[in-house]
């Protein structure tokens, strides 16, 4: 009896923790290694960029093709600039989709900075925020607007604002990439 029971707990959690959303998730490292030589010695200092695509699996109902979905992109430095075997952390940055263009969230100290991603190449810091005494909120300070965010359920980040011309509080979204 106790092994029915067993085996009855064991096929129902089972069940349940199956119906979870699958995920794709692609992982790519690439590491640049620049040697320098300083006349008597020689030193190597490398840098290792870790890309990571997370998106849900999707079947459209009628015909159970994939149907695309929402990408979150994380990029991971790390630096070796020293003398011992591993690599030091350096930053992680996350892309958001706000109003048709896309934004790198890049952490510092207190908080994260928001780059307005203008093409591949270059990016221009359009706002900062840092954590308020509330760890779910941030304080955000920008060239558009400076307000209040925090992230929502679906992992997009929400600030909202006062908007003088309009005389209105609004809410400005960065949808999860």
């Amino acid at each position: 009896m106790k092994n029915l029971l067993f085996s009855a707990v064991f096929l129902i959690s089972g069940t349940l923790l199956a119906q979870d959303n699958p995920k794709e998730v692609k992982q790519e490292t690439e590491v640049t290694t620049v040697k320098t030589n300083h006349g008597d010695k020689t030193s190597a200092k490398s840098v290792k960029v870790v890309t990571k695509e997370t998106s849900d699996i999707k079947l459209d109902k009628n015909n159970h093709d994939r149907v695309k979905s929402d990408t979150k992109v994380e990029k991971e430095v790390y630096v070796d600039n020293d003398d011992n075997t591993g690599y030091q952390f350096s930053t992680k940055e996350t892309y958001y989709i706000s109003d048709g263009g896309s934004y790198i969230f890049s952490p510092h100290n207190q908080g994260f900075g928001i780059n307005h991603n203008q093409d591949n190449a270059t990016s221009v810091e359009s706002a900062k925020s840092w954590v308020s005494s509330n760890d779910e909120y941030y304080i955000v300070e920008g060239e558009a607007h400076s307000g209040i965010g925090r992230f929502n359920a679906n992992g997009d980040f929400m600030v909202e604002y006062y908007n003088k011309d309009t005389q209105k509080v609004e809410v400005k979204i960065y949808k999860k990439n």
